[in-house]
């Protein structure tokens, strides 16, 4: 059952009966090869439309000048490169067989955009505060003694509530596999237990911001595809997107998989860069993306879901317990991103008043700096 009010919205509590095993398999069966899972977004249900604005025309500018740094990009097997100088497109580049309509699934690029809607509903009063506990929103973690009712909001943005994601196989019966496929989302992540006290331990994991969603929701009392529609992505003039359900009338999955195309991704990367008014448009307060910004507590190179220096993002499932790289740091101060697995990135880059985004085949070795330093230099030449 969701909590009072939200069964009215996302319909859990009167969803039509369902076979949960059958679900997993089927989704289990239909799930692309690792290789394909940027490009191949489209084969889960149910999903949900984040309603759009109106197509806008596109005219990139010549893309020589982004010659040696598209080299790089194809060589880290890029599907998709958008460069946005000053808000307008001055560069594309797609793959064969991929165009600017294509839709991928960005892995955890999306937590990116979550901290994002966290902060609007901060601004429009739906949040009190970023410092309340989640006993606020979820009763079964009221009693006395239980820790996890003390996480709070900022703990989450922050990757620091003490909880761990459940563990990973490759099996359809995996309790991490249920992240990805499962259809209850709110039980697994409800029945997952601390291993450290909250604001103790940075881990910056998927469950965090799966409890972010369900908060999100709760607390606005919309669908999370409505509320990111209305509030952030019609206003920033962003084409549909489209996000994943557990089941029909289920809860969102925000720790991952937000459907959308590279051009709409850099208009994300635009609203960051230009402190919340791209185009001149206020669409979130420049003091919303300076918290957005600020180093986290624990960890001074991450923000709220938002990275501030190169980060090698490799799951621990593939990562072992092998020490993990030390990536190229960027030629240029200020640059922030929201990342996902795999080298799927969304770049900000102040002092060149542009934003670069990469899309593209999982890269476990994908080397934040070696791959932005040829396109600092180049947008650094043509100023």
């Amino acid at each position: 059952m969701l909590l009072a009010g939200v069964s009215l919205i996302a319909g859990c509590a009167s969803a039509p009966p369902y076979d949960a095993a059958q679900l997993v398999a089927q989704r289990f069966r239909d799930m692309p090869p690792q290789d394909e899972v940027v490009a191949t977004a489209e084969w889960y249900r149910p999903r949900m439309r984040v309603a759009g604005a109106p197509a806008s025309r596109h005219e990139p500018a010549p893309a020589a000048t982004f010659a040696s740094a598209l080299e790089v990009a194809r060589s880290y097997d890029s599907l998709a490169v958008v460069v946005m100088i000053d808000g307008r497109i001055a560069l594309e580049y797609y793959a064969p067989g991929i165009d600017a309509k294509t839709r991928f699934d960005t892995q955890s690029m999306h937590r990116g955009v979550l901290a994002l809607a966290v902060l609007a509903a901060l601004e429009d009063g739906k949040i009190r505060s970023l410092e309340q506990p989640l006993a606020d929103f979820f009763p079964e973690w009221r009693a006395a003694g239980d820790a996890r009712g003390r996480i709070t909001l900022s703990d989450l943005l922050h990757g620091q509530s003490g909880l761990a994601d459940p563990p990973y196989e490759f099996r359809a019966d995996s309790p991490g596999m249920q992240l990805f496929i499962g259809g209850d989302l709110r039980a697994l992540a409800l029945a997952q237990r601390p291993v450290a006290a909250p604001g103790k331990v940075f881990r910056g994991n998927a469950l965090d911001s799966q409890l972010l969603g369900l908060v999100l929701e709760h607390a606005t009392r919309e669908s999370y595809a409505k509320f990111l529609s209305r509030r952030l992505w019609r206003p920033l003039g962003a084409d549909d997107a489209w996000v994943r359900l557990d089941r029909e009338g289920g809860n969102t999955r925000t720790f991952c998989c937000l459907q959308a195309d590279a051009r709409d991704w850099a208009k994300v990367g635009e609203l960051v860069r230009t402190r919340g008014a791209p185009q001149g448009r206020r669409v979130l307060r420049e003091s919303s993306i300076e918290r957005l910004l600020a180093p986290a507590p624990l960890n001074a190179g991450v923000g709220m879901n938002w990275f501030l220096q190169p980060t090698a993002l490799v799951p621990r499932s593939v990562a072992g317990d092998r020490p993990l790289p030390t990536p190229t740091a960027f030629a240029s101060r200020g640059v922030v991103y929201a990342g996902g697995r795999g080298g799927q990135r969304v770049y900000v880059l102040p002092n060149e008043r542009a934003v670069v985004v990469r899309i593209g085949r999982i890269r476990n070795d994908f080397d934040d700096g070696k791959f932005l330093n040829p396109f600092i230099a180049a947008l650094s030449a043509s100023r």
